[in-house]
């Protein structure tokens, strides 16, 4: 076996947001052609965005006394019936083929295993925190086998439920240095939002943040500022690399 490089202590931990290689977009035109194919009179278009639009808004019941599949399922309702289409049955069916479609085939990006491993052998934890209703993050954490992969995970809708914060609070952060025993200032966490990731790491004091974005724009002015910035999340030990070299 080869031989392990141990960095210095300055990185020791690495916390990253979930990401998935997964996107909606087959879960949302399979149910587009769903009900297209039920009552031809729909505009898939206008069904999508009357869905998005509620979705955006409220994308669970904040009280939690509604199964967010129900939630959901009330939201393609609402958007049916803007079309003049009454059918609870279709919009319970519509959800039940997102959740089955997205979750049926949930892989983390390629690559993400291995990273975890080299990252392990040079001395670093991970640590996963995601945001999100935790019925929901739960089933997705499931569907990729992230416990497989990750030994500390936090999910941001446990946090709620419990009366603390989520992402980007710091003390969501605090909570996974204290779970692996080490300061914040020697974190790093990688994520695919400015609003959260970025600003949450900045708000805890993080040592660096690693902002993954496909398309490498640099971030608006005015606004929370990574330290580093990769296409893919897999890039995050070159970064790691490129701090202990500092």
């Amino acid at each position: 076996s080869r031989a392990a490089r141990v960095f210095p202590s300055r990185v020791k931990v690495v916390r990253k947001t979930v990401s998935y290689s997964k996107s909606h977009a087959e879960g949302q035109s399979r149910i587009s052609d769903l009900a297209k194919a039920k009552y031809n009179v729909i505009d898939k278009e206008v069904l999508l965005a009357a869905f998005k639009k509620r979705f955006k808004a409220t994308p669970w019941d904040v009280e939690y006394k509604v199964e967010v599949t129900q939630w959901r399922a009330r939201m393609w309702h609402e958007a049916l019936q803007e079309q003049k289409v009454e059918d609870e049955a279709l919009a319970a069916a519509m959800q039940t083929c997102f959740d089955e479609t997205r979750l049926g085939d949930f892989p983390f990006v390629s690559g993400t295993q291995e990273m975890v491993e080299e990252l392990e052998a040079k001395g670093i934890q991970t640590v996963i925190i995601t945001n999100g209703h935790h019925h929901v993050q739960k089933e997705k954490l499931k569907a990729c086998a992230a416990n497989k992969i990750f030994k500390n995970i936090i999910i941001g809708g446990d946090e709620v439920l419990a009366g603390r914060k989520e992402k980007p609070a710091p003390e969501i952060f605090q909570k996974a240095c204290d779970m692996v025993g080490v300061a914040p200032n020697e974190a790093v966490h990688v994520g695919d939002s400015l609003s959260t990731d970025v600003q949450g790491g900045i708000n805890a004091g993080l040592l660096a943040t690693v902002f993954v974005s496909k398309t490498l724009a640099p971030a608006p002015t005015g606004g929370p500022q990574p330290t580093f910035t990769v296409a893919l999340v897999t890039e995050t030990i070159g970064c790691i690399e490129k701090l202990e070299a500092q």
